[in-house]
Formats: structure tokens, sequence, C-alpha cells
């Protein structure tokens, strides 16, 4: 988990391309202890935009998230104050997601990938191809 400002959260979402402007369905988030770095799954190693962690910091980890819901994602965060800080976290259980949590409001992003999840809980969606969502 790593906390930041839901403002920054929001204004790093918003310099994600749109679904029909990528080759490869998946928006990348790195979170490396100190920033989150957004990069797509068609060019992975472009950095689009960073968000530097406010609150508290865990280890990193990487995820992949289906572009397709990224619409709701940031239009539940439009609805919260943007000074408040929120959890940012993968999860996995029955399907492995991104969670955001704030003010006892959870919302979640359905993952493609996880790379830094236990191996037998990564999602198999890009290495399977699967770009249904």
């Amino acid at each position: 988990m790593a906390q930041l400002k839901i403002r920054d959260l929001y204004g790093l979402l918003r310099r994600a391309p749109m679904r029909r402007d990528l080759a490869q369905d998946g928006i990348r988030l790195v979170y490396d202890g100190q920033t989150f770095h957004l990069s797509t799954a068609d060019e992975p190693d472009t950095v689009l935009a960073t968000a530097p962690v406010t609150g508290f910091t865990t280890g990193p980890w990487e995820v992949t998230a289906y572009s397709a819901s990224l619409a709701s994602v940031t239009a539940w965060m439009r609805m919260l104050d943007g000074e408040d800080l929120i959890d940012v976290c993968p999860f996995w259980a029955s399907e492995a997601v991104l969670a955001f949590a704030t003010g006892g409001q959870v919302e979640t992003w359905p993952l493609l990938a996880c790379p830094t999840a236990p191996a037998d809980r990564r999602p198999q969606g890009i290495a399977e191809g699967r770009t249904d969502r």
C-alpha cells in the first residue's frame, strides 16, 4: 500500500491515453516506494506521468490494469476531496485488483497483470492475450 493525495493520483491517471489510442489494452502503474509512474502495456518503458507518495509507503509493486475501467475509477475520484490521502495497493483474492481506499470508501480496478504478486495469484490477462475487459 502507498498513500498519496487524491488530486495527485487523479492528475496521474488523467495522463493515460484513451483506450482507442492503445494497440494493447492496459494502463501500467509502477510504484517504486516513493513515486508512482504511469505508462501503458504498449510502451512500458515510456513514462507518461509521475506522482509522489505523500503519506504511508511500502515496498515497490507493479500492475497493469484494464484501460476500459479507467473512466469509472477517475469518475469515482472526482467525487472525493482532492486534498485527502488515498490508499493504493494491489490485492489478489479470487481476482486481482488495484484497490483504492479513503474515508471508508473503496474502489477497485481489475488487473491484467501483477508481476509482484505471488506466482500462484498473478492474473493471466496479458500472458494469455486477453483484452476483453
